[in-house]
């Protein structure tokens, strides 16, 4: 439970305690010292309380009104936006509801900025809490009327100015399901395209203990042991509890023991990068590109990297942002058809089904046998096997990649019966191996 010692200074204060408390009340108004370009504007109120002849609710009503606080919080910040930061900043709060909104939104825009402000410093809220000489901080989780304005009001008060943009509030970005983390609040592209994907996304608390199941169903394939829930028991109680949203609560997860013993630490590192895009991305491994790329960082730069590139990904942010659960996207997310098929094959792949060394690209293209859970090339007759150095496994793969691109050709915009009906032999047991 997050305590404070409030900080109050009243007649009696010495001009050193004064200055002590001009820094605090800075820091938790303005969110940093003034600029000295600024200080000039502030210079009169500074000294008339270093003097002692403004309390720091007479102070704090002179700076919110000044050009330092004005040009920070309002006029470059959606009204919502900046009311959000008002309450954060002279109450120590979160804002609770829509009905408080309204209000205050309703005040703002009616009798402007200082009657705004006039109503929150002369609220009994706020002389209940702080009176004349009290500097405002974000007050002790017994004062809230239900942990969620709690947990909401910790959220906001780690917030730096600008860290989730200065449009949408958080109650609403919240509900939303929108991602702001990087400061322009955008709603994930499956939930703009697809309604059922909002059931992928936790809204309220109650959502959490359920949907946790989900989360570890797509990231683990399965659910914690029993004998694995010490290790991730914090991490669990922090998500349930809202203090960590989907995004955080799978970059703490994925960087447990739970996680790396599972798929990171007997696999090759070109499997764990297929059960990683798996498992965050929802889709496989598009090309050789690619695989590459992340090769790179992974040998060189580490698992945290690794998986910091994928989280922070403009594709995982358009996707999923921070509060939607990953999973298999629809064949309209991929650049192929191809691709869709691959991706289709991995999601139900079980762990350990096709081994541990070979991503389905390559067992693909090389056409390997991986039913077994090791893949092998095919049994070729000895006597019928001539070597041939300079056509090693190209011919191979290109005669594959051929067969099934003209396969999936048919397959495209033609009514699947008349499909099947013209399809040789051969085709047909090509396409029923590309569905298992």
């Amino acid at each position: 439970m997050d305590t404070h010692t409030p900080t109050t200074i009243d007649r009696n204060s010495t001009e050193a305690e004064r200055q002590n408390a001009l820094q605090q009340i800075y820091a938790q108004v303005l969110e940093r010292q003034p600029y000295a370009s600024e200080r000039k504007e502030i210079a009169k109120i500074e000294k008339d309380f270093l003097k002692g002849k403004l309390g720091v609710r007479h102070f704090i009503g002179e700076l919110v009104m000044s050009s330092v606080y004005l040009n920070s919080f309002y006029r470059d910040c959606s009204n919502l936006k900046f009311v959000e930061w008002s309450f954060k900043h002279i109450l120590g709060r979160a804002l609770r509801d829509n009905e408080e909104i309204a209000k205050y939104m309703n005040l703002l825009m009616m009798e402007g900025v200082s009657a705004f402000f006039h109503e929150i410093l002369g609220s009994e809220e706020y002389r209940k809490a702080f009176g004349s000489f009290t500097i405002p901080y974000a007050r002790d989780v017994k004062f809230y009327d239900s942990p969620r304005n709690y947990l909401q009001t910790n959220l906001l008060k780690q917030e730096h100015v600008g860290q989730r943009g200065k449009i949408v509030p958080m109650i609403y970005w919240q509900r939303l399901g929108l991602d702001c983390e990087t400061g322009t609040c955008v709603m994930p592209e499956e939930m703009q395209h697809n309604a059922a994907a909002v059931s992928h996304s936790v809204h309220s608390a109650a959502d959490r203990q359920n949907l946790l199941a989900q989360i570890y169903t797509q990231v683990l394939e399965r659910q914690p042991y029993a004998s694995e829930h010490h290790e991730i028991a914090d991490l669990e109680k922090n998500f349930l509890a809202g203090k960590l949203d989907v995004r955080h609560f799978l970059g703490e997860l994925v960087m447990s023991n739970l996680y790396l013993d599972n798929f990171y630490r007997d696999s090759s590192n070109l499997k764990f990068m297929e059960f990683s895009f798996k498992h965050l991305l929802g889709r496989t491994l598009h090309d050789k590109e690619e695989i590459s790329l992340y090769t790179d960082i992974l040998t060189k730069q580490g698992v945290a990297v690794f998986f910091h590139k994928i989280f922070d990904s403009a594709e995982y942010r358009t996707a999923f942002g921070c509060h939607t659960i990953p999973y298999n996207r629809d064949v309209k997310f991929h650049d192929s058809p191809r691709n869709y098929l691959q991706s289709d094959l991995v999601e139900h792949e079980h762990v350990g089904q096709r081994g541990k060394a070979v991503p389905s690209l390559y067992w693909q293209e090389l056409g390997m046998n991986c039913e077994t859970g090791t893949c092998v090339m095919p049994d070729t007759p000895a006597e019928q096997y001539i070597p041939e150095p300079t056509k090693t496994q190209e011919p191979v793969s290109r005669s594959l990649n051929e067969e099934i691109e003209e396969l999936l050709q048919m397959l495209q915009n033609s009514d699947a019966r008349q499909v099947l009906q013209s399809m040789n032999e051969k085709q047909r047991s090509l396409l029923r191996n590309l569905a298992k």
